[in-house]
């Protein structure tokens, strides 16, 4: 672990350990597309799917609930929520590690058919790196599935300029949908561009 993860690490247990016992209450007010996402997963036929930054276990809980007999897993950076997650989340098997540096197929004894970042790639220090290392690692022919924070384009100015300086305050920093688009993503942008959705696939 690289000294900048260290001191990620120290800044996201001081945030989280104070964050999640009302995490699931307020992210609902502004963590947008969550649910569009799941659909959207749910809609294709998969049986494994770890998630990179499960939080508390949310997504993977309406997922196992709709989809009991596939496998579970997370990548958790976060010590806070790596507890609170795996209390929540029983039947998943988690990992603890940097989105950059996670060994998939050690999670699920297997490399996963879907790969899910929800409202975390925008908190990874080496995104690209992070991403591309997801879709090297997803199982042959299967997916890595993003959604988070699009540019905030079209929000009134005042109104995208205060919502970045918030994110800032907690290292977050909104994804520019050109670059996914650069990297071959089929996305899709939320109202205002205010959350993108977007999905890769590896080449079978």
């Amino acid at each position: 672990m690289t000294p900048e993860q260290t001191e990620h690490r120290v800044f996201l247990n001081r945030y989280y350990t104070a964050a999640r016992p009302i995490y699931d209450v307020t992210r609902k007010y502004y963590l947008f597309g969550r649910d569009r996402a799941l659909e959207e997963l749910l809609a294709s036929p998969w049986a494994s799917l770890v998630e990179v930054g499960p939080g508390t276990g949310r997504n993977l809980e309406i997922l196992q609930r709709r989809r009991p007999w596939a496998l579970y897993g997370g990548i958790e950076a976060a010590d806070a929520m790596l507890e609170r997650a795996a209390a929540r989340c029983p039947w998943a098997r988690f990992q603890r590690a940097f989105a950059e540096d996670a060994d998939y197929a050690a999670v699920l004894a297997a490399p996963p058919q879907r790969i899910l970042f929800s409202y975390c790639l925008s908190m990874v220090q080496r995104r690209e790196e992070a991403l591309q290392r997801a879709l090297s690692q997803v199982a042959p022919g299967g997916e890595v599935h993003v959604v988070d924070f699009a540019d905030l384009r079209g929000l009134p100015r005042p109104l995208a300029a205060g919502l970045r300086a918030w994110l800032e305050l907690y290292r977050v920093t909104p994804l520019e949908p050109g670059w996914l688009a650069g990297l071959g993503a089929d996305m899709v942008l939320g109202p205002g561009r205010y959350y993108v959705l977007a999905r890769l696939r590896r080449p079978r």
